[in-house]
């Protein structure tokens, strides 16, 4: 094969290859939404739950258990500060929908569940809040109480290592709970802010 034909079988090797690239790239939202991490498998949320979050301390260095259950309305979600997109997207819709509450909001008090203890302390979960809104209550605690939590939630957790250091491939659910703690309905983590707005203001209306 002369030096034109092997040009052309190189340039028809490139051209397989960028459009290859591009069905993947075109493909990975669509991926994202259809592979989501695994949703929660409990349908309620029992005294060992409970129990289990009163026993974590919050972004003041505060024993939650003093408050908890709450007499409010309580929207939780699982994250960490080190989350590149899933985590500070939610909660920026968490603000949103707080915002869009108005003083309806006084009744619902958003709560962030750590899943990486290990560098989410008090002091980096508030610096980590302050981005987005202080009304949201954030909490942690030992590695061996977070898991304890994420057993009794059925909240899935899994370490994924990246360039010497981790992240966290995770539940992206959140669960509104009633005053004292009973498991209303969960939201998908991919609810836009308005619609769940609109169903959190139905039920506080009542």
């Amino acid at each position: 094969m002369g030096e034109i034909g092997e040009d052309m079988m190189l340039r028809k090797q490139l051209m397989i290859l960028g459009v290859g690239i591009l069905l993947l790239v075109a493909g990975l939202p669509v991926a994202y939404l259809a592979w989501p991490a695994r949703t929660p498998v409990a349908v309620t949320i029992d005294d060992v739950a409970l129990q289990s979050v009163g026993q974590l301390q919050d972004h003041n260095g505060k024993r939650v258990a003093d408050d908890w259950p709450a007499e409010r309305w309580a929207l939780v979600f699982f994250g960490f500060t080190h989350c590149a997109d899933i985590c500070p997207a939610t909660l920026s819709r968490i603000t949103q929908v707080l915002d869009q509450l108005e003083e309806a909001a006084e009744q619902l008090q958003p709560i962030f569940i750590t899943l990486d203890p290990q560098r989410d302390t008090p002091e980096q979960l508030a610096a980590y809040i302050s981005f987005f809104d202080e009304r949201i209550l954030g909490l942690t605690g030992t590695t061996a109480q977070i898991q304890k939590v994420t057993d009794a939630w059925g909240v899935y957790s899994r370490r994924v290592p990246l360039n010497g250091s981790y992240m966290l491939d995770h539940s992206t659910t959140l669960f509104l709970l009633e005053p004292g703690g009973e498991l209303n309905q969960r939201f998908s983590g991919q609810m836009d802010s308005h619609s769940m707005a609109r169903e959190i203001a139905a039920l506080l209306s009542n």
